[in-house]
């Protein structure tokens, strides 16, 4: 049965001798692997349309069980190929992307997923130089996935609480984390801050004007529950950690 989608590219991987799998988030199937039959071959017609981060109307031919539907139609909405080729900014937003994957569920529709990764890179195509965009992607993410951090409250007795715990996800009170290790303090504006982003919607990102210092423990918060209680380290911010210590 042939069906119809758009989906943005998430990765692709060579198979056999000029075959590729082609990974994409779609709104109607959220994560879906293609087999794409010599794309890399000179006058392909899927021509550069199976690049990550391509926007793209596509279509699939296969049976609703098969392992691996086959690509048969790519027509590009939109490139972003500028993110593309800024080799920094690729780096950030494959962060986003492994993110994605390895938080979401093959073939499990996901309407909410889809326009926000699209919303994160017309932004950052429009503001490049705007972080916030990026941690607010990976946080909303967390959420939609069910990992978000619970920030605020002990979760145990609902006291206001600010030590946040790697292990519990969440803010415990003194007198419930009792002997517990692994926290690190969070200040009022980054509980407030986080709390509201989760709140919001993307559109409010641009108007959103944050201290480094903010910034900056929001970033910790988020990227110390990813690695210690969801996926562990994401092998694109060890690779640009890299980088940034030659």
């Amino acid at each position: 049965m042939l069906k119809k989608t758009t989906g943005i590219v998430l990765r692709n991987r060579p198979h056999l001798d000029a075959d590729l799998i082609v990974t994409y988030l779609t709104p109607c199937c959220g994560v879906l692997s293609l087999y794409a039959k010599s794309p890399r071959k000179v006058g392909s017609r899927f021509g550069s349309s199976l690049e990550p981060l391509t926007y793209a109307r596509i279509g699939y031919f296969g049976k609703e069980q098969a392992a691996l539907p086959r690509l048969t139609q790519s027509d590009i909405v939109k490139p972003f190929s500028i993110l593309r080729e800024d080799t920094t900014a690729f780096i950030r937003i494959s962060e986003a992307l492994e993110l994605t994957l390895r938080l979401l569920p093959e073939r499990e529709p996901n309407r909410t997923a889809f326009p926000l990764l699209l919303n994160l890179l017309a932004s950052l195509e429009q503001e490049p130089g705007n972080p916030l965009h990026l941690t607010f992607y990976k946080l909303r993410l967390l959420s939609i996935a069910g990992f978000a951090p619970r920030v605020g409250r002990c979760t145990r007795c609902g006291k206001t609480a600010g030590r946040f715990y790697f292990s519990d996800g969440s803010t415990l009170c003194s007198a419930c984390a009792g002997p517990a290790g692994g926290f690190m303090e969070l200040s009022p504006p980054v509980q407030s801050v986080y709390n509201y982003l989760l709140r919001t919607g993307p559109e409010t990102v641009k108007r959103l004007r944050l201290t480094d210092e903010v910034l900056a423990g929001l970033e910790a918060l988020i990227n110390s529950h990813i690695n210690y209680t969801v996926v562990g380290r994401l092998n694109t911010r060890e690779f640009a950690e890299g980088l940034r210590s030659l």
